[in-house]
């Protein structure tokens, strides 16, 4: 989310991040003719921001149009948040941009959906988190409207202008927190752990129980469950990172000041693929229930397994006579154990770079390739890697002119520059050989 000082905030590529439910009511009902459309805006029918500094509150706003025979696209909702200032820190999601002054915000919803069909709900979500210094009683307005395109007889709508009342109060509410785990290892593959995870409630008001998030990445596998939780495990038939998620809904009250834990520990399995993990874990009220302060209601754990994943690359032989082109490909495989994941930052694994041979020009390269200089390719591997996964980089040469043995380097470059996990660096370095000599 962007905020009024152009600051983005980020958990993790892979954390969980709950949202809160807002009441919201839909502002304009009149129904369309076949041959008439309105756009509306959806709004929060009244909205309180709690007068604490540092209490945190989010808003929906919502871009939808009467009449599902006619295509609306490209729409723009603006948001007037003049009357926040000395008030609220505002952030926003990534399809909004603040004004420098934070005063408005602009937002684009490309696809703008029917009331009666393919609208699903809100797709802006403002992130209100209270000053110090903040008016008790203060009574304040966002102000909105839009416009968008549509292939029906208007050609753009426009939305009535409206407003969302903002009361700031004294407004009491739970302020949930856990307790950060340590990392752990480097362990060795099967070991089990046991997670501490404790629920802190430093708020004014009692949470009527909470809903428990933990998420796993592939190398590590939950040991137990509780009842009332789903388990989603991780699975590797899709080009998504693989990771689990056991989802748990607690009934347990945690008063103001009060501790509490889980019915039994986690506990869970370092797998033998494992190598370089992370746990997440999220606990919020539940729905219907503002957190007081969200930026401390998720956690991690790292853990580092006693393992290795092998990297190679491999090059190619071909042949050809002047003025033929041929196709060269270059391979990586991860040879294991383990599997490899940038987790955090969502860096690719590493590149793979080809030294173009003599006499020949690349006239085709793979869609994930680039040219980096005159004779040299970078070809990007995704953010992980699972045992024996394997990658093909098919290059296709123009021979311009015959040089026995013309020879480019294949070469495997890890995204931190080494990589202390690979047994084997030796195998990261491979050549393209064109017109080899008998």
């Amino acid at each position: 989310m962007r905020t009024v000082t152009g600051r983005r905030r980020r958990l993790g590529a892979y954390a969980l991040v709950a949202a809160a439910a807002l009441s919201a009511t839909v502002v304009g009902t009149a129904p369309a003719s076949a041959a008439s459309d309105a756009l509306w805006v959806q709004s929060p029918e009244g909205a309180t921001l709690s007068v604490t500094p540092g209490s945190y509150q989010e808003f929906s706003f919502g871009l939808y149009h009467d009449n599902g025979d006619y295509h609306v696209v490209n729409g723009v909702l603006t948001l007037d948040l003049s009357e926040l200032a000395g008030v609220a820190e505002v952030s926003v999601p990534d399809n909004c941009f603040l004004s420098e002054s934070g005063t408005s915000a602009v937002c684009d919803i490309w696809e703008v959906g029917d009331i009666g069909g393919s609208y699903d709900g809100p797709q802006v979500t403002l992130g209100l988190r209270t000053m110090e210094g903040a008016p008790a009683g203060a009574e304040l307005n966002i102000g909105h409207h839009a416009q968008a395109e549509t292939d029906g007889p208007d050609g753009v709508l426009y939305s009535p202008w409206g407003s969302t009342p903002v009361k700031v109060e004294s407004v009491p509410s739970p302020d949930l927190s856990l307790t950060e785990p340590a990392p752990v290892g480097p362990v060795a593959p099967g070991t089990s752990l046991t997670v501490p995870v404790t629920v802190t409630n430093n708020g004014d008001a009692a949470a009527d129980g909470f809903r428990l998030r933990v998420w796993n990445t592939y190398g590590l596998e939950f040991a137990t469950t509780y009842p009332g939780c789903a388990l989603t495990p991780p699975v590797l038939d899709t080009e998504a990172m693989p990771g689990g998620l056991l989802d748990c809904t607690f009934d347990t009250v945690v008063e103001p000041g009060a501790t509490v834990t889980l019915p039994q520990p986690l506990r869970l399995t370092v797998a033998s693929h494992a190598l370089i993990e992370r746990l997440d874990i999220d606990v919020q009220p539940l729905e219907g229930t503002q957190d007081q302060n969200p930026e401390d209601n998720t956690t991690s754990m790292p853990v580092t397994a006693e393992n290795t994943a092998d990297f190679a690359v491999r090059g190619d032989e071909v042949t050809g006579a002047a003025g033929e082109t041929v196709t060269a490909t270059i391979r990586f495989r991860n040879r294991g154990p383990a599997w490899f994941a940038n987790v955090g930052s969502g860096d690719p694994v590493g590149t793979v770079t080809l030294a173009v041979p003599e006499g020949t020009t690349v006239v085709s390269a793979p869609e994930n390739c680039w040219a980096d200089g005159s004779a040299t390719y970078r070809c990007e591997l995704r953010h992980w890697v699972a045992p024996k996964d394997r990658f093909r980089f098919p290059f296709e040469l123009r021979v311009d002119r015959v040089v026995p043995n013309a020879t480019g380097a294949v070469t495997l470059h890890p995204s931190a520059g080494q990589a202390p996990y690979d047994p084997k660096p030796r195998n990261g370095h491979a050549e393209l050989v064109v017109n080899a000599s008998e």
